[in-house]
């Protein structure tokens, strides 16, 4: 049970990489699959979170704001990566993965006092795992040079801002006793809360020439709600369940090796760095047999 969080992370980290090739080839953009695909999603959460018992909102007021922030976060992030996706490669769109490993780490360490005490005490392992955060780095940075350039970076700061907020936020709110049942109850509310977010930020959307709906944005946030609502259970539960939340980025930094390996078996053109990926590997399976 204890190591169920890192089997999760793993299955985050391959479902990712298919969420963002996928995104890539459907060629939509990223303000209207997101709005179609939270709301598809959030109609598929309604019925079952309607069975669960909802936590007490005097007692957790702070789970529900985490639910609406990450979905809010959710728009801008998605919309960011999908466009960056669309005018680039997959691999530009999860840049944002190790800057966002790093701020969380140091974020949760600096707000947590017992998990200070533990990256102290266990300082040897604390070492190796900052420098397998830091191998995993390297080699997603050197996957392919042109991948990574000011413009991009600058892009997904964005990103890793809203998202490590959004990690902290609902690793500290989540009721872990409950934890099948809020779960339920948090995936619902925030794709609730950011589909209509994206309802009332319609008359400022980008490209607003662009039809609301149409037969192949429809079934392309269709395929995206399937593999994001399997992507957001393994995350989040990964996200309580691990000793750290940083932990769960670190392992979904291998993300971008599964697009290698990926493109490489279906033959599609690719001049990401094998020897990049294969340090990418290397460091993640080390930092699994010391967090594990």
């Amino acid at each position: 049970m204890d190591s169920l969080w890192l089997w999760l992370a793993l299955a985050h980290s391959v479902i990712g990489a298919q969420n963002v090739e996928m995104n890539r080839r459907a060629k939509q953009e990223g303000f209207r699959l997101n709005l179609w695909r939270m709301g598809l999603s959030s109609l598929f959460w309604l019925p079952l979170a309607l069975l669960q018992p909802w936590p007490d909102f005097a007692d957790y007021a702070t789970f529900y704001l985490a639910a609406v922030f990450s979905g809010v976060g959710l728009i801008v992030g998605f919309t960011i990566q999908n466009d960056l996706a669309l005018r680039h490669n997959g691999r530009v769109a999860v840049l944002h993965m190790p800057l966002k490993a790093v701020l969380v780490f140091i974020l949760w360490a600096l707000c947590i006092p017992t998990a200070r005490e533990h990256y102290f005490e266990n300082w040897l392992i604390t070492l190796g795992v900052i420098l397998c955060l830091g191998v995993m780095a390297l080699g997603l940075f050197s996957f392919r040079r042109n991948d990574v350039s000011w413009y991009s970076l600058k892009a997904v700061l964005p990103i890793v801002g809203l998202y490590a907020a959004a990690d902290l936020f609902t690793r500290l709110t989540m009721p872990t006793e409950t934890l099948q049942s809020s779960l339920i109850v948090f995936l619902f509310v925030m794709t609730a809360s950011s589909a209509l977010a994206s309802i009332l930020c319609l008359p400022w959307r980008p490209q607003p020439n662009l039809p609301l709906s149409h037969p192949k944005l429809v079934r392309a946030a269709g395929w995206a709600a399937v593999g994001g609502t399997l992507n957001q259970v393994c995350f989040f539960a990964a996200l309580v369940l691990g000793p750290s939340p940083a932990y769960v980025s670190m392992v979904a930094l291998l993300t971008p090796v599964w697009l290698l390996i990926y493109h490489r078996v279906k033959g599609i053109p690719d001049e990401a760095s094998p020897v990049a990926g294969t340090a990418v590997v290397l460091a993640a399976m080390v930092l699994m047999y010391l967090v594990a």
